[in-house]
């Protein structure tokens, strides 16, 4: 089978149709689009005369399956598209739907973007109220007066959050002047609360971030729901939100926010215990593996004129084989940001090779010796642990040589971290190196030898 029937078969295999391509195209403005959406301008320019070139008859699929990838791309490619259009000899965007005046929105001539605007203002959909959005911050006052007065009667909730996305991009802009601000106070009244419960739903960041502040503003949230996104949300801002208001209306909810996996949320938890708090209740958060926390523990504690580094010495006096590891190595770690020198033995012990502690404790104790140990005594008592099999202790080591005591390593520990497979302990070497005088390190350098 040979000629036109081969080939009629190839088509049908591939899914595509004979006439034009047009199933070919529609599913790749998606890749276009996400492609353009990272900010190279070649993709940009290549994307916006792809969209100039559809034809106005003719290609409704094609012309809506493009404004439907530009409705599901990043607001920040309308942006995009806009910059790349005023470039001179742009052609002039086909078509009167709202692709079209989409396209013409962006035009370099002032008169052709008021009558885009005035289009769009007709128009319903997130598409035409992202094109209304992005000419709220036209540099022609009367586009940007039509756009903002056409804007400001949207309420669907699409509507609302195409337009807070595209708004939250330009609010740096000193031609916003406060639209964002009066959008807000909009959002705010009765009729639009079903907006502001889409845009805490919402899938861009800064949208959803914006609309948790505004329905915690609004009351919108119940404690429970409160108390659910500060322990799961996914995002870090919306969970820090939602915990400070649920502190602020039942401190009694610390405990709970104790158990959280955000650390700023711990911390918010920390400073809302009460302050005749039991220090047997701090101990968690005093070792708490986030430094932040363990800094909010101990302010708990200075408060009220006892040292945490009391509580941090009695509790490594307690340590036994049945110990949770996160334990200890949280306890090294604060005595460490708050110890002194006679602190040092106590942390020694527990870089004992005869007792083998986890990597995990030998790390935290290792950066507290590196912190609290005088600079003439650290040689003496980090050296031998330079070929520790852990290479994040081992870095420890290196570190805390190279940053406080490099003049005084000897070249066969130098040489064992320069043979060391991590980057960071070669790295560390190499400072110490750097750091030593010439007369001490000539001898070596010019023997043939390695150190014994």
């Amino acid at each position: 089978m040979t000629g036109p029937q081969e080939a009629g078969l190839l088509r049908r295999r591939r899914g595509r149709r004979p006439a034009g391509g047009r199933a070919e195209l529609s599913g790749c403005w998606d890749e276009w689009c996400g492609a353009a959406g990272r900010g190279r301008h070649a993709e940009v320019g290549a994307l916006l005369g792809r969209l100039l070139a559809l034809p106005a008859e003719g290609a409704d699929q094609e012309r809506a399956a493009a404004l439907a990838a530009l409705t599901a791309a990043p607001p920040r490619l309308l942006l995009l598209l806009d910059r790349a259009a005023r470039a001179a000899g742009t052609p002039e965007a086909r078509g009167n739907d709202v692709l079209g005046l989409l396209l013409r929105s962006f035009a370099p001539d002032g008169h052709v973007r008021e009558a885009a605007v005035e289009g769009l203002a007709c128009c319903g959909g997130p598409a035409a109220v992202a094109g209304l959005a992005l000419r709220s911050a036209d540099w022609v006052d009367p586009v940007r007066a039509r756009a903002t007065a056409a804007l400001l009667v949207r309420s669907a909730p699409e509507e609302v959050a195409a337009a807070v996305r595209v708004l939250l991009r330009l609010a740096g802009r000193s031609r916003t002047g406060g639209l964002l601000a009066d959008y807000r106070g909009l959002l705010c009244r009765l009729p639009h609360r079903r907006a502001v419960r889409a845009l805490v739903v919402d899938a861009d960041r800064a949208a959803r971030r914006f609309g948790v502040a505004l329905a915690l503003d609004l009351g919108e949230y119940a404690r429970g729901d409160l108390l659910r996104t500060a322990l799961r949300d996914r995002d870090q801002v919306c969970r820090t939100l939602c915990a400070q208001r649920l502190l602020d209306l039942d401190p009694d909810q610390a405990g709970r926010l104790l158990l959280a996996g955000d650390a700023a949320v711990r911390a918010l938890a920390v400073a809302a215990l009460p302050a005749d708090v039991p220090a047997t209740r701090l101990v968690a958060p005093l070792a708490d593996r986030a430094r932040m926390v363990r800094a909010t523990a101990r302010w708990q504690l200075y408060g009220r004129g006892e040292p945490p580094s009391a509580v941090y010495r009695r509790q490594l006096g307690r340590v036994g084989r049945s110990t949770p590891v996160r334990l200890v190595a949280g306890l090294a770690a604060g005595l460490g940001e708050c110890g002194d020198a006679a602190d040092v033995p106590a942390l020694m012990r527990l870089l004992d090779q005869r007792r083998s502690s986890p990597p995990m404790v030998r790390r935290a104790a290792l950066r507290a010796v590196g912190r609290l140990a005088p600079a003439d005594d650290l040689v003496a008592l980090l050296g031998p642990l330079a070929m520790d099999p852990d290479p994040g202790a081992a870095r420890e080591v290196f570190e805390a040589l190279a940053a406080r005591a490099p003049a005084g390593v000897p070249v066969e520990i130098r040489w064992i971290g320069s043979v060391r497979p991590e980057a960071a302990v070669r790295r560390a070497a190499t400072r110490i190196a750097t750091a030593q005088p010439r007369t001490t390190a000539r001898p070596y350098e010019q023997s043939s030898h390695g150190p014994r």
